[in-house]
């Protein structure tokens, strides 16, 4: 199906879409919202929500002068963004539960989107970055110095909970949360990125038979969100030692084997209390959760959030 094309003939300035929104209908099959608070030059948190029933491209120009920490925490269909990276167009598929870092100065491009998004972004101002001295690897480094920087697949448990108590803040309105809260959670969910960039290089030091091995025990895993396995049983059926389990996924996951384990048991919950079909309580048995308060206790460790709060708005 042909994409709605916004703006074909002028691309859109990230600047006025950030401060504006998307102008649309107000029609059920297209919802946009986008949020912005600006916490001081140079450093703004910039939430997209938005359905489209029917596939939408927007041009965009990106006049912001600010890296894009950006955090998809909800998708359920289809968001791309498509660029040109000096040599050649190119596609990067967003992915749910998973963060991308972006920049580039006056670079033209598309968005293009069908189903729901919910996503939550960073932008801070190159000069800012250096000044919190963060420590930036050398492949982000030489990416951000070419101006056409699209680095995706950072995640880990940690992430996901900062970008979900960002967006819950905002949800609740400026007043909820000091500006010196914002700006902190800001600061550690940019030093997440950093740190799961530092993760990903000892990726490389797993053997491809190893990373099979370990994809194949997460799927067992997450079988049953009611019941993990043993760390024995699992680490028996993945045909490695216990040690090397663990210490795989860390390496792999980002997250310890029950970090995974307990990472996927609350977005399922969540996933379910926003349909609005099943109480807390039937959520959390459901679960493994025999104690109501128990689950309660763990879903607002990872998103910020009570769950009857989360049903309510369901």
């Amino acid at each position: 199906m042909a994409a709605v094309e916004k703006g074909a003939k002028d691309s859109m300035p990230i600047s006025h879409l950030i401060t504006d929104g998307y102008g649309t209908d107000s029609s059920p099959e297209t919802l946009c919202r986008v949020t912005r608070v600006p916490l001081q030059e140079g450093l703004d948190i910039v939430r997209w929500q938005s359905t489209f029933e029917q596939p939408v491209k927007i041009p965009l120009y990106d006049d912001s002068e600010c890296i894009h920490f950006s955090f998809t925490n909800v998708l359920k269909g289809e968001a791309v963004c498509s660029f040109h990276d000096g040599h050649r167009q190119r596609r990067f598929a967003i992915d749910e539960g998973s963060g991308n870092i972006s920049f580039g100065r006056c670079r033209h491009g598309f968005y293009y989107q069908h189903g729901e998004i919910d996503n939550v972004t960073v932008m801070v101002s190159p000069e800012l970055l250096s000044q919190w001295e963060l420590e930036i690897d050398p492949p982000l480094h030489k990416a951000l110095a070419c101006d056409h920087c699209f680095l995706k697949g950072h995640r880990n448990g940690e992430m996901s909970a900062t970008a979900h108590m960002l967006c819950g803040a905002m949800d609740q309105g400026p007043s909820a949360r000091s500006s010196l809260w914002l700006y902190g959670q800001s600061v550690t969910l940019v030093s997440l990125f950093m740190e799961t960039r530092r993760s990903a290089e000892c990726v490389c030091r797993v053997s491809h038979m190893d990373r099979q091995r370990l994809m194949r025990a997460r799927g067992r895993l997450l079988e049953d969100l009611g019941k993990a396995p043993s760390l024995p049983e699992l680490a028996r059926e993945a045909g490695m030692s216990l040690p090397k389990l663990t210490r795989g996924f860390r390496q792999v996951f980002g997250n310890s084997v029950y970090g995974v384990f307990q990472q996927a048991r609350m977005e399922k919950a969540r996933s379910r209390l926003l349909a609005g079909e099943d109480s807390v309580m039937r959520v959390a048995s459901d679960l493994g959760y025999a104690n109501a308060s128990h689950f309660a206790t763990a879903f607002r460790k990872q998103f910020g959030i009570n769950p009857s709060q989360i049903r309510l708005r369901s």
